[in-house]
């Protein structure tokens, strides 16, 4: 018997529920904080880093290294700032993590 033909990401988005459907929701505003973050910093910051988790109203950013990280930290208080004016309000605060396949894997 033939095996199924495997599904579409996109289907199983659209139809998820439950627990699925909170993980694609997730996955959704992180690829949208994502974006946003990388207009936001400057270009040559930006490449550097990106959003990698969304819970508890917290935004966690991965840099590529320690020194991306710490030029990070120096705009975080800006960044917050700009993301809670352009529809994020209940942002809390960033997390910078260091991550040396940050941009490795792109999402």
């Amino acid at each position: 018997m033939p095996s199924p033909k495997p599904k579409n990401i996109d289907n199983l988005s659209v139809n998820a529920e439950g627990s699925l459907k909170y993980i694609f929701d997730n996955l959704s505003k992180i690829r949208q904080l994502d974006h946003i973050v990388k207009e936001k910093l400057h270009t040559n910051l930006g490449q550097h880093c990106r959003v990698i988790n969304f819970r508890d109203n917290i935004i966690v950013i991965a840099a590529e290294s320690s020194s991306w990280a710490t030029r990070l930290k120096f705009e975080s208080s800006e960044l917050l700032s700009n993301l809670r004016s352009d529809g994020f309000p209940s942002l809390v605060s960033i997390k910078i993590v260091v991550s040396e396949t940050s941009n490795n894997s792109k999402t």
